[in-house]
């Protein structure tokens, strides 16, 4: 595959699940940054800081604040101080938050779905495996430069 092929992909990908998003996004009030960030802490309570936010799921940070602010204030996520460092605060969703979260992830599974349509569970695997190398090597160019 070349490198125009691969970007154009994840450009791709990127604006089908912005689309499928969209939807839920008007439903609840909230926008693309707000529901991204929501599904962020939802699917992944280990990385649950605004610092994880940006560093894992590639927000920029004021984005990543604007969107943080505004989902504390409509009460679909809520700042909690870390028992170990009080310093980290841990961003939580909230039981308002659980339609949403449910929804997004209804969503997500369809997306996935619709993705490995005509996909065997042995091919599923392959792509599994080249798809941790090409992540690998990714963090690498980007720590590193090529």
């Amino acid at each position: 595959m070349t490198a125009i092929k691969m970007i154009a992909m994840g450009k791709k990908l990127s604006n089908i699940y912005g689309g499928l998003s969209q939807p839920l996004c008007k439903k609840y009030g909230i926008n693309q940054s707000c529901f991204d960030v929501l599904m962020f802490c939802a699917n992944n309570p280990e990385n649950n800081t605004a610092r994880d936010i940006c560093a894992v799921r590639g927000i920029k940070s004021g984005i990543a604040s604007v969107a943080v602010e505004t989902l504390i204030q409509k009460g679909f996520l809520e700042r909690m101080d870390d028992p170990s460092d009080r310093r980290i605060h841990r961003l939580v969703p909230t039981e308002s938050a659980q339609s949403i979260i449910s929804d997004g992830r209804e969503m997500q599974n369809k997306f996935i779905s619709a993705l490995k349509a005509g996909i065997s569970p042995e091919e599923e695997k392959v792509f599994e495996r080249v798809n941790e190398k090409i992540l690998k090597n990714v963090e690498l160019l980007g720590r590193e430069g090529v």
